[in-house]
């Protein structure tokens, strides 16, 4: 037995997310178990995030350990880290003060231009997939989405099914299939506008709410500010009243800082072309200075179900029978 099971930490689409213990070095690792036999349509998005991790070293992106195969289970080992940025977002006790915004955004932005520097898109950024430690460090996470971006190939194509709706670009909704790294760039700045306001900045409970959710605070688009909106696949397909753009962010945005309110603002362009990128955003004046040492622990998941027993019984590990967690 290679690793000791501790809790579960998690459930997706594809398996279970567990916590467990390296038997020889006693280190805490996260392990991913996928049961490929009920997923094989979304194989593609498993071996998408198992090949974009190795090629990461990246103190902002999560580490992986190692893979673990068998004919119908992938065990995904990554390093553990405590907690993610949607718990801190939505905890009571955080500081209210700028110094732990830009430390923790800092760091995110870093993480994305890491990325995008070996030209891969994530295209998840949301406040669940930003992990933070117990130091608050931040860790870019699952890679389920992410795309290899080749600016070179005119004729190649993405996929738009990509993206949380709530972070969901404006070309992603309107269905278009060539895009760039700036889908990542507006869903930061999604997650940015969530952490200040304490709530999510576009709720949409469908993709046609969500687009009304943009258009009431940018406005319907127009030709200057979206030149390419008329040749997305989508466009002319949906109906919306002429909406004017807010003329005060603070309204949407509580925000009091004219260089951070710049910043959502800029990324928050229908234009993809005119979005910052993630090395123009670490180079803004809003991160020139901010304090390191900021005494702040974020809080753990309280969704962790300790004990082999009761996970048995809330989640059917037969799935996993050719490689449960016990003979790994």
């Amino acid at each position: 037995m290679k690793y000791a099971f501790i809790s579960r930490i998690g459930q997706g689409a594809y398996g279970c997310v567990l916590k467990a213990r390296e038997v020889e070095s006693g280190e805490i690792v996260a392990v991913k178990q996928i049961a490929l036999k009920l997923y094989t349509q979304n194989q593609m998005d498993i071996f998408r995030e198992i090949n974009s991790l190795k090629n990461f070293d990246h103190e902002n992106v999560v580490s992986l350990k190692e893979i673990l195969y068998s004919s119908t289970t992938v065990s995904v080992v990554l390093e553990f880290v405590e907690s993610n940025l949607k718990l801190v977002i939505y905890d009571e006790r955080r500081p209210t003060n700028m110094d732990l915004l830009k430390k923790l955004f800092f760091q995110v932005l870093k993480g994305i231009r890491y990325i995008h520097s070996l030209s891969i898109m994530h295209r998840d950024i949301k406040p669940e997939n930003i992990l933070v430690s117990r130091t608050g460090r931040i860790k870019i996470a699952d890679f389920g989405l992410a795309g290899l971006y080749l600016p070179e190939d005119n004729e190649r194509t993405y996929s738009h099914q990509v993206a949380t709706r709530w972070y969901r670009a404006p070309e992603l909704l309107f269905g278009s299939i060539k895009y760039t790294p700036s889908v990542d760039i507006w869903a930061f700045a999604c997650v940015l506008a969530e952490y200040l306001n304490v709530g999510p900045l576009f709720e949409g409970a469908n993709d046609i709410d969500q687009i009304g959710k943009v258009f009431k605070i940018l406005g319907t688009p127009t030709k200057s500010n979206w030149p390419d909106w008329e040749k997305t696949p989508d466009y002319g397909k949906m109906n919306f009243d002429k909406m004017n753009p807010v003329k005060d962010w603070k309204t949407v945005v509580a925000c009091h800082n004219t260089d951070l309110m710049e910043m959502i603002q800029r990324c928050l362009q229908y234009n993809h072309r005119l979005r910052p990128s993630a090395i123009q955003l670490l180079q803004n004046k809003f991160f020139l200075t901010f304090a390191d040492n900021i005494s702040y622990t974020p809080p753990f998941s309280s969704n962790e179900v300790e004990g082999e027993l009761r996970l048995r019984k809330e989640f059917d590990l037969s799935l996993f029978d050719n490689l449960t967690l016990e003979e790994i």
